[in-house]
C-alpha cells in the first residue's frame, strides 16, 4: 500500500530538466511513479541494457546543421521552413534574421532548492534582439503526439522562461516543428524517382505553434514537480497506474529470489 506524503522536504538540491515539467500536463502522469524515476534513475549501462539506434540523435543534428548552413551561405532559413514561420506569424520578419548557438542555461529556484537546467534546439534572433526558439521532433504525427502536445508546449516555454530569467532576452514565439517520416505512400512518383538511384529517406516539415506562457506559468509548474520531489517517501499513485502495478510486481518477482 502506498504511503501518504509527508511535508519534510529533501536536503539534496532538485534538477528539473525542460523536457520534465510539462510531465503534470499528461492525462497518464503519476506522482509516484515520477518521484522513483528521479530518486532511483536506471543509467544508460546496465546489465540489461540494449544498445539504441542513434538515428534520431543524428537526424537532430543534420537538421540543425542544414539550417544553419542555409543562414550561412544563403543569408535565408530553408524555405520549408521559413514559409511554415512567415504563415504563421506573419508580423515577425524572418527574412532579418541571425541564428544564436544554444548553450546550456540554468536558474535557480525557491530560494536556491531547485535548479531548472536546460538547452533550446533552435534560436532565432530579430535585428530588435528578440527571440524565437523552435524545437525539432521527429516523429509521426499520430495520434498519440497530440497527446503529448502540452508537455511539449511546456519544454518550449521552460526555454522562454531561461532565455528570460538567465539572460533578459524578451521571447516572442515558439514553435515545434516535426519530421514525419514520409514512408506511406509509396505509389508516388516523388518517391519512386527519390529512390530510382539511390535510397533517399524523405520527411514532411510540419510547423505546430505553440502559446507563449508567462513566467509564473513555468514556476507553477516547477513547483508541482518540487513538491513531489521534496519528499522523503513516495506520494500517492495514480489510480489504477500501470506504471505503479509493473513496478510492485517486478518488485515482489525479484524479491523472492534475490532475497
Amino acid at each position: 500500500m502506498a504511503k501518504k506524503q509527508q511535508s519534510k522536504p529533501s536536503a539534496d538540491k532538485i534538477t528539473l530538466s525542460p523536457s520534465e515539467i510539462g510531465k503534470p500536463l499528461l492525462e497518464d502522469f503519476c506522482p509516484r511513479c515520477f518521484w522513483f524515476a528521479k530518486k532511483f534513475p536506471i543509467k544508460e549501462k546496465h546489465p540489461f541494457h540494449s544498445p539504441k539506434a542513434g538515428i534520431v540523435n543524428i537526424t537532430d543534428k543534420y537538421v540543425k546543421d542544414v539550417v544553419e548552413w542555409h543562414v550561412q551561405v544563403l543569408n535565408q532559413l530553408p524555405t520549408w521552413i521559413l514559409n511554415q514561420l512567415k504563415r504563421y506569424y506573419p508580423h515577425l520578419d524572418f527574412d532579418n534574421i541571425r541564428l544564436i548557438k544554444p548553450t546550456i542555461w540554468q536558474v535557480f529556484l525557491f530560494n536556491g532548492a531547485c535548479l531548472l537546467k536546460g538547452q533550446a534546439d533552435e534560436i532565432i534572433e530579430f535585428s530588435d534582439g528578440s527571440w524565437f526558439i523552435i524545437d525539432y521532433k521527429t516523429a509521426a504525427l499520430t495520434e498519440n503526439q497530440a497527446k503529448l502536445r502540452p508537455h511539449y508546449s511546456a519544454q518550449l516555454n521552460a526555454y522562454a522562461y531561461l532565455a528570460n530569467k538567465k539572460l533578459g532576452k524578451p521571447v516572442v514565439g515558439l514553435a515545434l516543428v516535426y519530421f514525419d517520416p514520409d514512408y506511406k505512400n509509396l505509389n508516388d512518383e516523388v518517391i519512386l524517382y527519390r529512390t530510382k538511384e539511390e535510397f533517399l529517406f524523405g520527411f514532411n516539415p510540419t510547423l505546430v505553434p505553440v502559446k507563449l506562457m508567462d513566467n509564473e506559468w513555468v514556476e507553477n509548474l516547477c513547483q508541482t514537480l518540487f513538491g513531489i520531489l521534496s519528499l522523503d517517501t513516495p506520494p500517492e499513485g495514480r489510480s489504477n497506474c500501470e506504471g505503479c502495478n509493473t513496478l510492485k510486481d517486478w518488485v515482489r518477482n525479484v524479491y523472492q529470489y534475490t532475497f
